[in-house]
This record gives C-alpha cells, structure tokens and sequence, in this order.
C-alpha cells in the first residue's frame, strides 16, 4: 500500500528546486489559461484573488468558506497546451457545462517568472512532501495546504512566486478553441444558458 500525501510539517525544510518561466524572446510559445469570465475574473490575465477553490490555491480563507483574499492573495492557472488546460479545468468534474462566459487566454510572462518546480524528481520529498504532490491530483483541501506552505515558508534560495507541477490529465474564437480543445478528451461539452450557470450566480 502506498504511503498517503500528508499534511506539511512547518517551516518546510530549504531546497532549491525552482523551475523559471522566462519572458518571450519572440519564438517562445505562450501559455495557455481557460477561464470563466466574471466579476472575480475579468479577463485571461487576472489572477483570482476570491479562493481557496482549486489545487494549489494558496489563499488565507479556510477551505469551507473561500472569500476574496484580506491579504491580497491570488493565483492564475495555466497550462503549456489548450487540451491540458481544459482537462485542469474540466477533469474533476467529468463535464464541460459551457456557458457565453467561458474563454481561453494565450499568456507570455513580461518578465522573469521563478515558481518551485515540483515537477523535478526529488523537489517534493525535499519539503516533506511524496512526489504524487506534483501531479495535483491529491485532496484538494491537502495541496491548498502545501501551496500555503511553499508560499510562507519560501523553501527555494530565491522568492518563488508560484509551483510549476505535472497535470494530473495530460503531460468567438476563443469557444471554438475551447471546443475544439475538448474533443478527444472524453469530457463531454454541455451548453449551459448564463442564467443556469453555477459559477455566473456565484459571480453576482
């Protein structure tokens, strides 16, 4: 039997493992982000500051009760291609409820981007943590715990602004990229009118 994630021991222990993503240089890909466009989250480039609701959202509130962030708190979730980024958006739920609100975002970093790279063989045992940590796909409330954890404790010799892991899923125009996207992946794609979509009420 494998042994299970646990929660962290505090302070995490030092380990320079760090993985940068670094500006474009004009043949750099961008990252790809899909987002449901609302009051919290304006556009692709808005990092959410209401949580903690996703993998590694480091946000002060506990996980019962998200709220917008008192400490100025915030992440944003991007993905190297579109197909994994709508698994990570998606996956969980095994459903693609699509409403007018949803939207892909293509992102290049203007500068320098230091996160810690979980995705490096030993990065995860070094805080403590068991490598099943970078794929994200523990308990929820337990990577919200870790991602506090990284961003308080700040393991790496350099600040470390984010944490760079494997997807659990996959190593306009923007909904037929969506669509698109979606094909192949076995979630299947619901249309949604706005006034029944959970995350539009949640957003007023």
């Amino acid at each position: 039997m494998a042994k299970p994630l646990e929660a962290p021991a505090r302070p995490l222990p030092a380990a320079d493992h760090r993985w940068a993503w670094t500006p474009a240089d004009g043949t750099a890909a961008p990252w790809y982000g899909i987002y449901h466009r609302d009051r919290f989250t304006p556009n692709g480039a808005t990092f959410r500051s209401f949580g903690p609701l996703a993998q590694f959202d480091h946000h002060s509130a506990s996980f019962a009760a998200p709220a917008v962030d008192a400490d100025g708190r915030s992440v944003i979730y991007l993905a190297v291609d579109l197909a994994t980024s709508a698994c990570e958006a998606f996956g969980e739920a095994g459903v693609a409820p699509l409403c007018s609100n949803w939207r892909v975002a293509r992102l290049r970093p203007l500068r320098e981007i230091d996160t810690y790279n979980l995705d490096q063989p030993g990065a995860a045992m070094a805080i403590g943590a068991l490598p099943a940590l970078a794929s994200g796909n523990e308990n929820r409330e337990l990577t919200q715990q870790w991602a506090r954890a990284i961003y308080e404790d700040q393991p790496a010799t350099a600040k470390v602004e984010g944490t760079h892991y494997r997807s659990a899923y996959r190593g306009g125009r923007g909904r037929r990229l969506l669509l698109k996207a979606l094909q192949g992946t076995g979630i299947p794609v619901t249309p949604v009118p706005d006034a029944d979509c959970v995350k539009c009420r949640n957003s007023l």
